[in-house]
């Protein structure tokens, strides 16, 4: 079985992140991870930090914790991916993105700036939407705007009721599901894993393991954690 964290941040971008790329792909090493997804924070209050208000060079920026990753990830011998968690400005609900490129945030300026609504209407047959940390402060499902959810979220400074989001997705099987340590700190990675028989290099690779149900999950402190699935279980 091949091991990825789906939900990773960086302090280079996140700056709620207190690990480097550096620290962070050395880290996932040591825990015997195949890769990472990197999952820095895109929303408004993360474009007011910066000094620039154009695309291409906000695009450069967002990126920079993901590439610096990527680095040490090639060099160390780590898969790192790119993902992305946006927040429109309806809400402070947060979606995890599969199936990204960075030319996809090239070409398109101010991704964040609509509504869930809008953005699935958009992109639900391009890219893999995954409502993150679905009951952390809050009791609504986008439904019809979502592919998933994490019934999992491994962060142990918020009241993420992980037990909330898995009723809720054993009651909507249809829903694709995700175990993600969302990493910020010392002691929050390797919490949790998304298992696959083939190794994974890249978004759209990701995107699509998801979309056959081809993994399972597997989380460190959740003892009822429910596996996704994955077909080829037992067979790898």
């Amino acid at each position: 079985m091949f091991r990825y964290d789906t939900h990773v941040h960086t302090k280079e971008t996140s700056r709620c992140g207190h690990l480097t790329a550096e620290q962070i792909v050395k880290k996932y090493i040591e825990l015997g991870y195949d890769g990472i997804c990197i999952t820095d924070h895109l929303h408004q209050e993360y474009i007011d930090t910066l000094d620039t208000k154009q695309w291409y060079s906000i695009a450069d920026a967002y990126l920079a914790g993901y590439r610096t990753a990527k680095e040490w990830g090639d060099r160390l011998g780590l898969s790192v991916i790119l993902g992305v968690e946006i927040r429109f400005p309806e809400s402070e609900r947060d979606y995890l993105l599969y199936g990204v490129d960075e030319m996809f945030l090239y070409r398109h300026p101010f991704l964040y700036d609509t509504t869930p609504q809008a953005f699935y209407g958009t992109f639900c047959d391009e890219v893999l939407i995954i409502q993150a940390h679905p009951f952390r402060n809050y009791e609504f499902i986008h439904e019809g705007c979502i592919h998933g959810l994490e019934i999992v979220n491994g962060n142990p400074r918020h009241a993420n009721r992980n037990d909330r989001a898995l009723q809720y997705a054993l009651d909507n099987p249809d829903l694709f599901r995700l175990c993600g340590s969302d990493t910020h700190r010392i002691g929050d990675e390797g919490q949790n894993a998304l298992l696959s028989c083939a190794p994974i290099h890249d978004s759209f690779v990701l995107r699509d393991t998801i979309l056959r149900r081809d993994y399972s999950l597997w989380s460190k402190n959740e003892k009822d954690i429910i596996l996704a699935g994955c077909k080829n279980i037992g067979k790898c």
